[in-house]
């Protein structure tokens, strides 16, 4: 891999590095959720805590609702007609009463029967001033001000004052009520709301009681009225009565005509009289069996019976066999239904129902032939008296003209008195109406003390905070994912720089003190610290020669573990039988010397300063193969050196000629512009990358220093990985396979 090329364009590895994933990986995204649960939690549980005090500080809310029917069908207690219609059943009317129930007239007629006027909950006036004195000062202050500006009104006086605070209980009580009709059917609810719930209770059955109040009163009222009406009405009637009576006697007197009502009418006259009747009666009565019969006939002639039965309902017989006729159907019906037509008590059913049809077609015959006969006699006897009738019109023709005016005068007079009767029946059941009215709509359903408030609806609001916490919280987990810019996996940094990762670096946990710490890798050869070197090693010795390397162990920026890397590297190669040395190339802050537990009298500065040889500098590492040359710490004083990058390139290259390898550990890169002389001296410089703590734009920025440098970059290390913690990312690489791993390292 040419490690030039791949660093050409790190502005654009920094842009790919800020920009948004091509695929969601849901597993990853539910892993990310999972790592910072706790994140998550505590938003939701703030949330929680939020809602509960907010419901705590607002007051609880009651509603009761009551339920009223407008009555479809009202019950009569007169047999005559009523004065008043009573209310249809259909949406208009459904409507119409529920903008009554909303009318201020019921609302006054609730507030007077309640006393709201003397409720502090309904009538402000009547609240304490119970505000702080800062508050009252301020008010009273705005008031004078306002005072100043305000344009002076008219004086109010007491009785207009007390109007208003009665209007405004008023409009309270309509601000609590909620009227809402149920879908179709004829019931209304009535809803009353306030924050006492035995209150509502009251309101709202109040509200019901007042509707029904109001609609008595005003049928009363209606009826009242009526009955006025009518009161006058009959006067005039009773008036026009007795003057149409009057006229008739004095007619009669005066044409010497005798009262038929009292001495009966001539021999004639109740002859012709007595006949028309009979011949009105059998002309009635001989149409009405002609237009029966024809019915019965013609039905059946067409084969229906039904319309002849129709007709003959009025024979008890026919009743009582259309009745069993009817009952035996619906058995069949029943039996078909369940059994079958082969059942035995199916064929029993249909048995029966044929011999109820045979006697009910044998009744109707007999009806019929009966009709006949009764319509043949009716018609003689309508001929025989029309005869009778001719022969007594010429005897009572003359009396007839006489008596012309004196029908015309009774007949005012009878229309008069038929009139004033009606009216008098009238005026009795208005009266009797008054006593018996009912309203148009009761009350179904009392209503009852709520038990729990309706507003605020603390389950219905809890659970919102629980769902808005857990959103805002997996919301603030994903943000804080896009804003972490540190680097957890090999992949990401390897798709960060296109450089090749050799290892991660486990962080050594360890309570025995720091000593234990940088002597781990050799107490314990068989750990994963030490494997992970062997790795580093491996990937790196792919870019060596065959001759000896020098390699560079640079970072970013202090504390990412560079000094512990270039030691554990150097002690790890040297077990494997290779010559190794590690030169201590950081002077401001020597810490290899502290590190492997080693001094020396002369270190790599006074060699670069001529003060010492080579040999002389060079120190054994007690616990390993390989060799090591310190710096001094605090070294402030020789900064310098490493400008001398002549005197620098002939020390390397003479190690390089008596080792396999050198180490050298150089300052970090963004700090120090030391590492750029190193690297260019270098066959590799290796880069450390501290994971989860160094941000990529810091990496990225080192790189570039490199890459200004000439610098043979030969790959990176993720260095201080937290494998339990990695683990848990569920990122499939090395870490996360540890636990699986563990059997083959002995820690």
């Amino acid at each position: 891999m040419n490690s030039v090329t791949r660093l050409e364009d790190l502005g654009a590895a920094v842009a790919r590095s800020g920009g948004p994933a091509s695929e969601v990986d849901i597993g990853q995204l539910l892993r990310t959720l999972w790592r910072r649960r706790w994140v998550i939690l505590s938003i939701t549980g703030l949330s929680l805590v939020a809602a509960y005090f907010i419901l705590s500080q607002v007051t609880p809310i009651y509603t009761a609702t009551t339920r009223v029917m407008i009555e479809s069908r009202r019950s009569r207690v007169l047999d005559g007609r009523e004065l008043i219609s009573g209310m249809e059943p259909f949406n208009m009317a459904v409507m119409s009463e529920v903008e009554v129930i909303r009318s201020r007239n019921i609302a006054k007629r609730v507030a007077d029967k309640l006393d709201l006027y003397n409720d502090k909950q309904f009538n402000p006036a009547l609240m304490p001033n119970e505000g702080s004195r800062v508050l009252g000062t301020l008010s009273a202050l705005i008031g004078e001000v306002s005072q100043l500006f305000a344009t002076p009104g008219p004086q109010i006086d007491e009785a207009t004052r007390l109007q208003r605070q009665r209007d405004a209980v008023v409009d309270k009580v309509l601000g609590s009520l909620s009227v809402e009709p149920v879908q179709l059917s004829l019931v209304i609810r009535v809803s009353m709301q306030s924050p006492d719930p035995v209150m509502a209770a009251r309101l709202a059955n109040a509200y019901a009681d007042a509707c029904v109040e109001e609609q008595l009163e005003s049928k009363f009222d209606t009826v009242r009225h009526i009955s006025t009406w009518l009161n006058g009405r009959l006067d005039s009637l009773r008036t026009a009565v007795v003057e149409s009576e009057r006229a008739v006697a004095a007619y009669r007197s005066a044409n010497g005509l005798v009262d038929t009502s009292q001495r009966g009418q001539s021999m004639n006259q109740q002859q012709l009289s007595e006949l028309s009747s009979q011949l009105v009666m059998a002309q009635s009565k001989r149409a009405e069996t002609e237009a029966r019969l024809s019915r019965v006939e013609g039905a059946l002639m067409s084969g229906h019976t039904e319309g002849a039965l129709d007709d003959m309902l009025d024979s008890p017989l026919v009743q009582h066999l259309k009745e069993e006729q009817a009952t035996l159907a619906r058995t069949v019906t029943e039996l078909k239904a369940r059994y079958g037509e082969r059942h035995p008590d199916m064929v029993k059913a249909k048995s029966e129902l044929a011999q109820i049809d045979r006697q009910l077609t044998a009744e109707i015959q007999s009806l019929v032939k009966t009709l006949r006969n009764d319509f043949a006699v009716q018609k003689q006897r309508e001929a025989s008296l029309s005869a009778q009738i001719r022969s007594a019109e010429g005897s009572v023709l003359t009396q007839s003209k006489a008596e012309i005016r004196l029908h015309e005068l009774e007949r005012d007079a009878q229309a008069n008195r038929v009139l004033y009767e009606s009216f008098l029946s009238k005026f009795k059941e208005s009266g009797e109406q008054e006593q018996f009215q009912q309203a148009d709509t009761r009350v179904i359903a009392q209503a009852e003390v709520p038990r729990s408030p309706s507003y605020p609806r603390r389950p219905m609001v809890l659970t919102a905070a629980t769902v808005l916490g857990l959103l805002g919280g997996v919301a603030l987990v994903l943000l804080l994912e896009q804003l972490d810019r540190t680097v957890r996996t090999r992949d990401q940094l390897e798709e960060l720089v296109g450089l090749p990762t050799f290892a991660l670096i486990p962080q050594i946990k360890s309570g025995t003190g720091e000593t234990a710490v940088q002597s781990y890798i050799m107490d314990h050869p068989s750990s994963s610290y030490a494997e992970a070197f062997r790795m580093a090693w491996v990937g790196l010795q792919q870019g060596l020669g065959d001759q000896g390397s020098v390699v560079v162990v640079t970072s970013s920026v202090p504390e990412e573990g560079k000094s512990l890397t270039s030691l554990s590297l150097a002690r790890v190669v040297s077990t494997l039988g290779l010559r190794v040395i590690v030169i201590d190339a950081d002077l401001r802050r020597a810490s290899l010397a502290a590190k492997a537990g080693v001094q020396s009298q002369y270190t790599f500065p006074d060699v670069i300063a001529g003060r010492v040889t080579v040999d002389e500098a060079i120190i054994n590492d007690p616990l390993s193969p390989a060799d090591i040359m310190i710096s001094r710490p605090g070294g402030h004083k020789d900064v310098n050196l490493l400008a001398s990058s002549d005197r620098v390139a002939e020390i390397l290259n003479g190690l390089r000629s008596r080792y396999d390898l050198v180490v050298v550990d150089s300052p970090p890169a963004l700090a120090m512009a030391d590492v750029q002389v190193l690297s260019r001296m270098a066959d590799k410089t290796v880069f450390c990358v501290r994971w989860d703590q160094t941000p990529r734009e810091t990496v990225l920025s080192a790189l570039r220093v490199l890459r200004d440098a000439k610098a043979k970059m030969a790959g990176l290390l993720l260095t201080r990985v937290d494998i339990s913690k990695h683990s848990r990312y569920g990122y499939h690489d090395v870490g996360y396979y540890y636990a699986r791993y563990r059997n083959y390292y002995s820690e």
